[in-house]
């Protein structure tokens, strides 16, 4: 499909008639993991006006409840949507379940890198979670350990891991994001340069395909159902609904408005955002400034 085929839209109500069921992004497009959007709340209970049911589907390195307990601390009620899927939650089944060849592999003695708030993955697992690389069996980045921190500043840690070969799992494919308007570092940008060291990397999330059929199988759609996603970003969302086959609306205020030159609420020059999917080699199906109605 070519990159230009696509249409600006002003809201969802210029296409939803065209569906039967939305998967949200969140971060970018619902919230900027401080506060809702001023448009997000609005067009999520005009969603369940009309009828259309809503899946989230967040590249979230922690279980499903802690990411439905901070939206509930937002103000975002939680009847104003149905399945609600964490990467960590994905990854979290892996680790319990390890009937995958990459998850049956790891020993039992973790080392972590990331925030507290992350610690939700380790809940009821038969690990230990140890304090330095040399104890350890594998690894788990959940993003930095400030938030704050650039990546530069584990670039000693990553060669000392590759030195002992350990694998990561990192489920957050995230490199950045802007929270509360700061641009940060996320779980992606560690280990991608893990990666680049030549480091053995386990991915869950987006733009993994696998990621949308475990959300799929939680929305409980047939076959036949006319999906939408709603993202943000380009490398995640955008590439994501392409592996997957699905319907994509690129909300244009999120991580690439200042790129774009075109604040939240406001739809860019259409060259520009040619441009950018060109050069991605990215197809989207609607454009749109903002997650609104």
């Amino acid at each position: 499909m070519p990159t230009t085929s696509y249409k600006m839209i002003n809201g969802l109500s210029d296409v939803i008639g065209n569906y039967d069921a939305v998967i949200l992004d969140l971060w970018g497009v619902v919230h900027d993991g401080v506060t809702p959007y001023p448009s997000s709340i609005p067009a999520l209970e005009a969603l369940k006006k009309a009828g259309v049911p809503v899946a989230l589907l967040s590249n979230a390195p922690r279980r499903s409840s802690v990411v439905i307990a901070r939206m509930e601390d937002m103000g975002i009620a939680r009847d104003l949507y149905g399945p609600a899927v964490a990467t960590g939650e994905i990854a979290y089944h892996q680790l319990l379940n390890r009937t995958d060849p990459w998850y049956a592999k790891l020993g039992r003695k973790v080392f972590m890198v990331g925030p507290v708030r992350d610690m939700s993955m380790f809940e009821g697992q038969d690990v230990e979670i140890v304090k330095t690389i040399d104890d350890a069996d594998w690894v788990m980045v959940t993003g930095p350990n400030d938030d704050h921190d650039p990546v530069s500043k584990y670039e000693d840690m990553l060669h000392a891991l590759k030195a002992r070969d350990l694998p990561v799992l990192c489920p957050n494919p995230d490199r950045e994001v802007i929270r509360g308007g700061e641009r940060i570092i996320c779980a992606g940008a560690i280990a991608g340069r893990y990666e680049e060291l030549g480091g053995n990397v386990r991915w869950e999330g987006k733009p993994l395909a696998s990621a949308y059929d475990f959300c799929l199988q939680a929305f409980d759609k047939g076959p036949d159902a006319k999906l939408l996603v709603v993202g943000d970003s380009i490398s995640t969302d955008v590439t994501g609904s392409n592996n997957a086959g699905l319907d994509i609306a690129l909300v244009t205020g999120g991580i690439h408005a200042e790129e774009l030159d075109a604040p939240r609420g406001t739809l860019p020059d259409k060259g520009k955002l040619d441009a950018l999917l060109s050069a991605t080699g990215r197809h989207i199906t609607y454009a749109m400034g903002d997650f609104c109605w």
